[in-house]
């Protein structure tokens, strides 16, 4: 059996390797894989957190959804729930409307943005739910120069939610202004 460990996984769901190889071999129904492994899982932990429903013995484990829903889930739903989140038209400052993405997530005006998500996110859940975590702090933090923001697609591409990671919603940010001049 071939597990890949996504560090980034393990970092947002304060799981242990341990804790991650555990649950996903009871998943696979590798039981026999569990007596050659030197694993030490906090099942306690792991039953509070509702990843797992703990049996009498190894094979009546139950792995819950919740853990199921960190690596596997629908990528069109994920997409769907961006776009929904993500607005869909801002007023510009010069008093016109500017639009960032078609209102149908299926829709070929939108193609180019899913494709470049697609490619971000996989069939990773954890990640999107990352990613919409930081686009709401955005849309909090910058409630007031929604204006500026940028097109569905271009935001994707430039990974502008990473500029909110490690930001708190009530985080007040200095406007920067772009001085130009007409030549």
């Amino acid at each position: 059996m071939k597990i890949d460990i996504d560090f980034e996984l393990l970092e947002q769901t304060q799981l242990s390797a341990d804790d991650f190889l555990y649950l996903y071999i009871i998943y696979r129904k590798g039981f026999n894989y569990l007596t050659t492994l030197n694993l030490k899982p906090n099942l306690d932990e792991l039953q509070s957190k509702g990843y797992v429903k703990l049996g009498e013995t190894d094979d009546q484990h139950v792995i819950r959804e919740e853990f199921i829903n960190l690596f596997s889930n629908n990528f069109d739903q994920m997409f769907a729930e961006l776009v929904a989140t993500y607005p869909m038209k801002v007023n510009s400052f010069r008093g016109g409307v500017r639009i960032l993405h078609a209102k149908d997530p299926n829709a070929k005006a939108n193609e180019k943005a899913k494709n470049k998500y697609r490619k971000v996110i996989g069939t990773k859940a954890y990640k999107h739910k990352h990613i919409l975590s930081c686009l709401n702090k955005q849309l909090i933090i910058d409630k007031d120069n929604l204006g500026f923001l940028q097109n569905l697609e271009v935001w994707i591409n430039n990974h502008t939610w990473e500029k909110y990671e490690n930001l708190e919603e009530n985080d007040t940010r200095e406007i920067t202004t772009r001085i130009t001049r007409s030549l």
